[in-house]
């Protein structure tokens, strides 16, 4: 009885992936056909331009935490009413207290610190500043 539970539960995942991967292997060929008409309008626009030479542009998978644009502003509010430069790593608790996530987690805390560096960098030309230079980098809002 269990083996059929079992031999069932398998055949309707090895189903449910076969589906997924057929579904992702249409949907590249359209991506390469698209390609190919895009290829062929640059060199009828741009002949200069060797299509092949354009460097792919990395997709950004994005988190189930955040809307777009919600940890950047939470950062900045943060750093915003921070007494004095704060870390990537209590920039990060502080992200976690305030969005209810589990502070104990280590792998989550390793990722809300990634994503709070990454957006410190990116704004860090602009409403971040990078303050001290010591080995570990405590941020603040650009003055």
């Amino acid at each position: 009885m269990g083996d059929t539970y079992v031999i069932s539960g398998l055949t309707t995942k090895r189903a449910e992936v076969s589906g997924i991967i057929a579904d992702l292997e249409k949907r590249i060929a359209q991506h390469r056909a698209d390609l190919v008409h895009i290829d062929a309008v640059l060199r009828l626009y741009a002949p200069e331009v060797e299509p092949e030479s354009i460097a792919p542009k990395a997709v950004r998978k994005r988190n189930d935490w955040f809307k777009p644009g919600e940890l950047s502003r939470m950062v900045l509010d943060i750093l915003r009413i921070a007494p004095a430069p704060m870390t990537g790593k209590e920039i990060a608790a502080e992200v976690m207290q305030r969005r209810g996530l589990d502070a104990r987690d280590a792998r989550t805390a390793h990722l809300v610190g990634k994503l709070v560096h990454n957006v410190c960098t990116r704004h860090a030309a602009d409403l971040v500043e990078r303050a001290g230079d010591g080995k570990v980098a405590a941020w603040r809002v650009a003055r």
